[in-house]
Protein backbone atom coordinates (compact mmCIF):
# COMPACT_ATOMS: atom_id res chain seq x y z
CA UNK A 1 0.00 0.00 0.00
CA UNK A 2 0.89 3.29 -0.75
CA UNK A 3 2.00 5.12 1.73
CA UNK A 4 2.23 8.82 1.68
CA UNK A 5 4.38 10.32 4.42
CA UNK A 6 7.44 11.90 3.90
CA UNK A 7 11.05 11.21 5.95
CA UNK A 8 12.38 14.57 4.93
CA UNK A 9 11.43 17.59 2.59
CA UNK A 10 12.36 16.27 -0.85
CA UNK A 11 14.59 17.63 -3.29
CA UNK A 12 13.85 20.29 -5.46
CA UNK A 13 13.84 18.42 -9.02
CA UNK A 14 11.63 15.93 -6.90
CA UNK A 15 9.46 18.79 -5.94
CA UNK A 16 8.97 19.85 -9.30
CA UNK A 17 8.63 16.15 -11.08
CA UNK A 18 5.60 15.46 -8.50
CA UNK A 19 3.97 19.24 -9.43
CA UNK A 20 4.00 18.21 -12.65
CA UNK A 21 1.28 15.08 -13.27
CA UNK A 22 2.00 12.15 -15.62
CA UNK A 23 -2.08 11.76 -16.29
CA UNK A 24 -2.93 11.00 -19.68
CA UNK A 25 -5.62 8.22 -18.98
CA UNK A 26 -3.17 5.68 -19.34
CA UNK A 27 -3.94 3.18 -15.67
CA UNK A 28 -0.46 1.93 -15.73
CA UNK A 29 1.66 5.49 -16.02
CA UNK A 30 -0.90 6.29 -13.52
CA UNK A 31 0.43 3.85 -11.08
CA UNK A 32 3.93 4.45 -12.01
CA UNK A 33 3.61 8.45 -11.13
CA UNK A 34 1.67 7.82 -7.95
CA UNK A 35 4.22 5.36 -7.19
CA UNK A 36 6.99 8.54 -7.60
CA UNK A 37 4.94 10.62 -5.64
CA UNK A 38 4.33 8.71 -2.26
CA UNK A 39 8.23 9.97 -1.54
CA UNK A 40 7.17 13.38 -1.89
CA UNK A 41 4.75 13.63 1.47
CA UNK A 42 1.76 15.56 1.54
CA UNK A 43 2.83 19.56 0.75
CA UNK A 44 3.77 17.75 -3.18
CA UNK A 45 1.15 15.35 -3.36
CA UNK A 46 -1.33 17.46 -2.29
CA UNK A 47 -1.49 20.34 -5.32
CA UNK A 48 -0.06 17.27 -7.59
CA UNK A 49 -3.33 15.03 -7.23
CA UNK A 50 -5.55 18.14 -7.57
CA UNK A 51 -3.70 19.19 -10.98
CA UNK A 52 -4.59 15.53 -11.58
CA UNK A 53 -8.21 15.82 -10.63
CA UNK A 54 -8.29 19.14 -12.46
CA UNK A 55 -6.85 17.24 -15.59
CA UNK A 56 -8.88 14.30 -15.53
CA UNK A 57 -12.19 16.58 -15.70
CA UNK A 58 -11.14 17.67 -19.64
CA UNK A 59 -9.68 14.09 -20.31
CA UNK A 60 -11.68 12.40 -23.57
CA UNK A 61 -12.09 8.85 -21.59
CA UNK A 62 -14.46 6.30 -21.47
CA UNK A 63 -16.56 6.30 -18.23
CA UNK A 64 -14.99 2.71 -17.68
CA UNK A 65 -11.81 4.29 -18.14
CA UNK A 66 -12.41 6.98 -15.99
CA UNK A 67 -14.15 5.12 -13.07
CA UNK A 68 -10.98 2.99 -13.16
CA UNK A 69 -8.94 6.64 -12.71
CA UNK A 70 -10.72 7.42 -10.05
CA UNK A 71 -10.62 4.00 -8.20
CA UNK A 72 -7.19 4.10 -8.33
CA UNK A 73 -6.74 7.71 -7.23
CA UNK A 74 -8.88 7.35 -4.12
CA UNK A 75 -7.00 5.85 -1.36
CA UNK A 76 -3.81 8.02 -2.50
CA UNK A 77 -6.24 11.12 -2.16
CA UNK A 78 -7.38 10.14 1.13
CA UNK A 79 -3.89 9.34 2.49
CA UNK A 80 -3.28 12.91 1.77
CA UNK A 81 -6.18 14.43 3.25
CA UNK A 82 -5.25 12.89 6.53
CA UNK A 83 -1.80 14.45 6.21
CA UNK A 84 -3.14 17.86 5.32
CA UNK A 85 -2.81 20.31 8.30
CA UNK A 86 -6.27 21.33 9.83
CA UNK A 87 -7.43 25.12 10.41
CA UNK A 88 -6.90 25.13 13.80
CA UNK A 89 -3.31 24.23 13.62
CA UNK A 90 -2.16 27.49 12.72
CA UNK A 91 -0.38 26.21 9.68
CA UNK A 92 -0.57 26.41 6.35
CA UNK A 93 -3.42 24.78 4.77
CA UNK A 94 -3.83 25.82 1.19
CA UNK A 95 -7.24 28.11 2.13
CA UNK A 96 -8.21 29.72 -1.16
CA UNK A 97 -7.68 33.53 -0.32
CA UNK A 98 -11.23 35.49 0.54
CA UNK A 99 -13.20 31.55 0.40
CA UNK A 100 -11.81 30.49 3.12
CA UNK A 101 -11.83 26.51 1.08
CA UNK A 102 -8.66 24.65 2.36
CA UNK A 103 -6.63 22.24 -0.38
CA UNK A 104 -8.25 19.18 1.17
CA UNK A 105 -11.63 20.83 0.70
CA UNK A 106 -10.54 21.39 -2.78
CA UNK A 107 -10.03 17.69 -3.51
CA UNK A 108 -12.43 16.01 -1.87
CA UNK A 109 -14.99 18.79 -3.99
CA UNK A 110 -12.57 17.63 -7.07
CA UNK A 111 -13.09 14.10 -5.98
CA UNK A 112 -17.10 14.50 -5.76
CA UNK A 113 -17.41 16.43 -9.06
CA UNK A 114 -15.09 13.93 -10.85
CA UNK A 115 -17.58 11.02 -9.98
CA UNK A 116 -20.53 12.90 -10.91
CA UNK A 117 -19.18 13.45 -14.14
CA UNK A 118 -18.56 9.53 -14.16
CA UNK A 119 -21.79 8.95 -13.10
CA UNK A 120 -23.69 10.66 -16.19
CA UNK A 121 -21.85 9.76 -18.73
CA UNK A 122 -21.86 5.86 -17.46
CA UNK A 123 -25.59 6.05 -18.01
CA UNK A 124 -25.33 7.83 -21.18
CA UNK A 125 -22.77 4.65 -21.95
CA UNK A 126 -25.03 2.07 -20.45
CA UNK A 127 -28.63 2.72 -21.06
CA UNK A 128 -29.24 -1.22 -20.38
CA UNK A 129 -26.27 -2.13 -18.24
CA UNK A 130 -25.08 -5.45 -17.23
CA UNK A 131 -25.21 -6.34 -13.86
CA UNK A 132 -21.16 -5.99 -13.66
CA UNK A 133 -21.82 -2.73 -15.04
CA UNK A 134 -24.59 -1.91 -12.25
CA UNK A 135 -21.92 -2.72 -9.71
CA UNK A 136 -19.67 -0.38 -11.27
CA UNK A 137 -22.81 2.76 -10.99
CA UNK A 138 -23.43 1.54 -7.55
CA UNK A 139 -19.85 2.17 -6.76
CA UNK A 140 -19.85 5.48 -8.22
CA UNK A 141 -22.67 6.52 -6.55
CA UNK A 142 -21.90 4.95 -2.95
CA UNK A 143 -18.69 6.93 -3.27
CA UNK A 144 -20.92 10.17 -4.10
CA UNK A 145 -22.29 10.71 -1.23
CA UNK A 146 -19.24 9.46 0.43
CA UNK A 147 -17.18 12.38 -0.58
CA UNK A 148 -20.06 14.65 0.09
CA UNK A 149 -20.55 13.79 3.67
CA UNK A 150 -16.49 14.06 3.94
CA UNK A 151 -17.09 17.53 2.57
CA UNK A 152 -19.98 18.80 5.16
CA UNK A 153 -18.53 16.77 7.97
CA UNK A 154 -15.31 18.80 7.52
CA UNK A 155 -17.00 22.21 7.27
CA UNK A 156 -18.89 21.78 10.32
CA UNK A 157 -16.07 20.24 12.12
CA UNK A 158 -13.48 22.60 11.43
CA UNK A 159 -16.58 25.76 10.87
CA UNK A 160 -14.73 26.12 7.09
CA UNK A 161 -17.36 27.45 4.08
CA UNK A 162 -18.13 24.67 2.00
CA UNK A 163 -16.85 25.24 -1.56
CA UNK A 164 -19.28 27.01 -3.88
CA UNK A 165 -21.70 24.63 -5.69
CA UNK A 166 -21.52 21.66 -3.41
CA UNK A 167 -25.47 21.91 -1.85
CA UNK A 168 -26.81 23.09 -5.12
CA UNK A 169 -24.87 19.71 -6.57
CA UNK A 170 -26.03 17.02 -4.09
CA UNK A 171 -29.93 18.66 -4.78
CA UNK A 172 -29.68 18.19 -8.30
CA UNK A 173 -28.10 14.73 -7.62
CA UNK A 174 -31.01 13.43 -5.50
CA UNK A 175 -33.67 14.37 -8.56
CA UNK A 176 -31.23 12.76 -11.21
CA UNK A 177 -31.13 9.79 -9.31
CA UNK A 178 -35.20 9.88 -8.64
CA UNK A 179 -35.71 10.31 -12.13
CA UNK A 180 -33.59 7.13 -12.88
CA UNK A 181 -35.17 5.28 -10.64
CA UNK A 182 -38.86 5.90 -11.74
CA UNK A 183 -38.16 5.49 -15.22
CA UNK A 184 -35.54 2.37 -14.96
CA UNK A 185 -37.29 -1.52 -15.70
CA UNK A 186 -33.39 -2.74 -15.67
CA UNK A 187 -32.37 -1.71 -12.29
CA UNK A 188 -32.72 -3.68 -9.30
CA UNK A 189 -35.25 -2.68 -6.58
CA UNK A 190 -36.85 0.13 -9.20
CA UNK A 191 -39.28 0.50 -7.39
CA UNK A 192 -37.31 1.51 -3.90
CA UNK A 193 -34.91 3.70 -2.72
CA UNK A 194 -32.58 0.91 -2.46
CA UNK A 195 -29.52 0.47 -5.11
CA UNK A 196 -28.26 -3.02 -3.55
CA UNK A 197 -27.63 -2.57 -0.02
CA UNK A 198 -26.84 1.48 -0.21
CA UNK A 199 -29.82 3.55 0.03
CA UNK A 200 -28.95 7.03 -1.59
CA UNK A 201 -32.07 8.60 -0.47
CA UNK A 202 -30.66 7.73 3.48
CA UNK A 203 -27.48 8.98 2.50
CA UNK A 204 -29.02 12.22 1.37
CA UNK A 205 -31.49 12.33 4.07
CA UNK A 206 -27.95 12.49 6.93
CA UNK A 207 -26.61 14.90 4.70
CA UNK A 208 -29.89 17.22 5.17
CA UNK A 209 -29.92 16.87 8.79
CA UNK A 210 -26.40 17.62 9.28
CA UNK A 211 -26.42 20.34 6.94
CA UNK A 212 -29.36 21.96 9.09
CA UNK A 213 -27.81 20.98 12.52
CA UNK A 214 -24.34 22.62 12.32
CA UNK A 215 -26.04 26.02 10.34
CA UNK A 216 -28.44 26.09 13.74
CA UNK A 217 -25.59 24.69 16.64
CA UNK A 218 -22.33 25.55 15.11
CA UNK A 219 -20.91 23.20 17.85
CA UNK A 220 -23.45 20.02 17.14
CA UNK A 221 -20.60 17.76 15.56
CA UNK A 222 -19.05 17.34 18.94
CA UNK A 223 -22.03 15.71 20.42
CA UNK A 224 -21.50 12.34 20.71
CA UNK A 225 -25.13 11.72 21.47
CA UNK A 226 -26.33 13.16 18.16
CA UNK A 227 -23.32 11.87 15.40
CA UNK A 228 -24.58 8.46 17.84
CA UNK A 229 -28.02 9.34 16.62
CA UNK A 230 -27.89 10.72 13.49
CA UNK A 231 -28.17 7.35 11.27
CA UNK A 232 -31.11 6.76 13.12
CA UNK A 233 -32.86 9.89 13.16
CA UNK A 234 -32.27 9.74 9.30
CA UNK A 235 -34.32 6.55 9.06
CA UNK A 236 -37.36 8.06 10.53
CA UNK A 237 -36.93 11.65 9.00
CA UNK A 238 -39.02 12.21 5.54
CA UNK A 239 -39.16 14.21 2.71
CA UNK A 240 -42.75 15.61 1.47
CA UNK A 241 -44.19 17.81 -1.55
CA UNK A 242 -44.48 21.29 -0.62
CA UNK A 243 -48.02 21.41 -2.12
CA UNK A 244 -48.95 19.42 0.91
CA UNK A 245 -48.00 22.06 3.27
CA UNK A 246 -49.24 25.25 1.65
CA UNK A 247 -50.09 27.37 4.73
CA UNK A 248 -47.77 25.42 7.48
CA UNK A 249 -45.47 27.43 9.79
CA UNK A 250 -41.70 26.93 10.77
CA UNK A 251 -41.26 24.32 8.36
CA UNK A 252 -37.93 23.04 7.31
CA UNK A 253 -37.30 23.41 3.30
CA UNK A 254 -35.00 21.66 0.94
CA UNK A 255 -34.73 24.63 -2.09
CA UNK A 256 -33.35 22.08 -4.52
CA UNK A 257 -32.40 25.40 -6.86
CA UNK A 258 -30.44 26.63 -4.35
CA UNK A 259 -26.51 25.77 -2.75
CA UNK A 260 -27.37 25.84 0.59
CA UNK A 261 -28.23 23.50 3.27
CA UNK A 262 -31.99 22.76 4.64
CA UNK A 263 -33.36 25.94 5.92
CA UNK A 264 -36.49 27.13 8.28
CA UNK A 265 -39.42 29.11 7.09
CA UNK A 266 -40.27 32.02 9.78
CA UNK A 267 -43.79 32.66 8.19
CA UNK A 268 -45.90 30.76 6.91
CA UNK A 269 -45.35 28.39 3.56
CA UNK A 270 -47.44 30.39 1.19
CA UNK A 271 -46.52 29.15 -2.48
CA UNK A 272 -44.95 26.03 -3.67
CA UNK A 273 -41.27 25.51 -4.48
CA UNK A 274 -39.11 23.14 -6.18
CA UNK A 275 -37.55 20.64 -3.67
CA UNK A 276 -38.86 19.11 -0.30
CA UNK A 277 -40.13 20.04 3.27
CA UNK A 278 -38.12 18.09 5.98
CA UNK A 279 -39.78 16.24 8.79
CA UNK A 280 -36.94 15.27 11.32
CA UNK A 281 -37.96 13.65 14.38
CA UNK A 282 -38.43 15.13 17.96
CA UNK A 283 -35.21 13.58 19.22
CA UNK A 284 -32.85 15.34 16.75
CA UNK A 285 -35.19 18.95 17.05
CA UNK A 286 -34.55 18.44 21.04
CA UNK A 287 -31.12 17.88 20.23
CA UNK A 288 -30.43 21.09 18.22
CA UNK A 289 -32.47 23.45 20.19
CA UNK A 290 -30.54 26.66 21.76
CA UNK A 291 -28.45 26.70 24.91
CA UNK A 292 -30.57 26.99 28.51
CA UNK A 293 -33.68 25.26 26.43
CA UNK A 294 -34.04 28.58 24.60
CA UNK A 295 -35.57 26.03 21.31
CA UNK A 296 -34.40 27.16 17.32
CA UNK A 297 -37.85 26.41 16.84
CA UNK A 298 -40.12 28.26 19.49
CA UNK A 299 -42.84 26.38 21.53
CA UNK A 300 -44.21 24.36 18.42
CA UNK A 301 -42.48 21.78 16.69
CA UNK A 302 -41.68 22.52 13.28
CA UNK A 303 -44.42 22.32 10.60
CA UNK A 304 -46.68 20.96 13.16
CA UNK A 305 -48.68 24.38 13.70
CA UNK A 306 -51.15 25.52 11.05
CA UNK A 307 -52.03 28.83 10.24
CA UNK A 308 -55.09 31.03 10.97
Amino acid sequence: MLSFDAPSLPSPLVMRECTRPRFDGNLEKLKDWLAMLKSAGVRQSGPALLMALENLRKEDLSAKRRLAILSTLKVPLLKTCAGLPKPYSGEDTGAEHGSGVTLEQRLSRLMFVNLLQALHQFDQEYPLPSRRQLRRRQWTIRNIFRFANRQVRYAGLWRTPLPAGTWRDLHELQLYLMSRRVGSSWEPGAHSDVIGDFDPVFEYKVLLLLGFAVKTKESILQSEYFMDGLEGWAVQTHLDDPHNLLGRIRLIIVEVSEDRPARQLESTLDSPFRGWVLHPPYPYIHEIEGPFGASAFGIQSPGLALSD
